[in-house]
């Protein structure tokens, strides 16, 4: 009897250690760095089995919360979706930090004319602009000397305290808007990124347009196509420290609203 009684103590530690490897797990694959496309499935897998481990030993010491109702393939089913779902929706508006960063590299490129220039991002697998790859190296190494992978692991230990296992609750208003206001900052956060070095550029084609009313004899387009990729150049490496700065913030921007998310999900 009495082993018995372990075999089902055992089986109980079991399901809530797959439920917390579900949010995990999901919250690892789109995480910034942790979620790249260039990291192997294997890794991933590791480091969310290590997470799930670490975070369940703390939860044993704590005490697993009660099992909402008689256990059922059907209830389980449910409520790893539910741990899916929160998963998802951390990772989701994490990704937006990098997300801001290609878009304001897309629009320099396309104001030089790298535009039709693209590569493949190994971070995400999809195409980008030159420049647009070049910024996200340099702010994925921005990203690291700001502990930001820090903070993202953070965040997922966070999330359990915020929202215990079988807790969590989707309010559709205030997440719809909180998601959506999110979405708009990507598109702001972008803008300012690129304002310095697309605002330098449009004021260079400004004066090419004038020397060339000025002087119709010279070939702009031979003279124009360089000057503004050496401009473009040279204008993003004298205003980088404040880029970096601007991502700096944006960085505290971001994890702050992943912790109201959060909230927003407790109930």
């Amino acid at each position: 009897m009495n082993d018995l009684a372990g075999l089902m103590v055992s089986l109980d530690q079991i399901q809530y250690y797959l439920l917390m490897f579900v949010r995990v797990i999901t919250m690892i694959a789109l995480l910034p760095i942790f979620g790249a496309q260039y990291v192997p499935v294997q890794v991933k897998a590791f480091m969310g089995l290590l997470l799930t481990t670490a975070l369940f030993s703390v939860q044993l010491t704590i005490g697993l919360p009660a099992f909402p109702g008689e256990f059922s393939l059907g209830l389980f089913f449910l409520l790893v979706i539910k741990e899916a779902m929160v998963g998802l929706a951390v990772g989701f508006a994490s990704s937006f930090l990098f997300a801001a960063v290609n878009f304001a590299g897309r629009m320099v490129d396309t104001e030089m004319g790298f535009g039709f220039v693209e590569v493949i991002d190994p971070s995400s697998g999809e195409m980008a602009t030159v420049l647009g790859q070049l910024q996200v190296i340099l702010f994925t190494i921005l990203f690291l000397l700001f502990n930001g992978h820090y903070f993202m692991l953070l965040t997922v230990q966070r999330s359990f305290e915020i929202i215990p296992l079988f807790t969590a609750s989707f309010p559709g208003g205030p997440l719809t808007d909180h998601i959506a206001s999110m979405t708009a900052d990507v598109f702001i956060l972008g803008l300012k990124l690129a304002a310095p070095v697309f605002v330098t550029l449009f004021l260079t084609q400004v004066a090419l347009g004038i020397v060339a009313r000025t002087v119709p004899q010279m070939n702009i387009f031979f003279v124009g196509l360089p000057l503004k990729i050496l401009v473009g150049i040279a204008t993003m490496i004298i205003v980088l420290p404040m880029l970096a700065t601007l991502f700096r913030r944006m960085t505290e921007g971001i994890i702050q609203d992943i912790w109201k998310l959060l909230y927003l999900m407790s109930g």
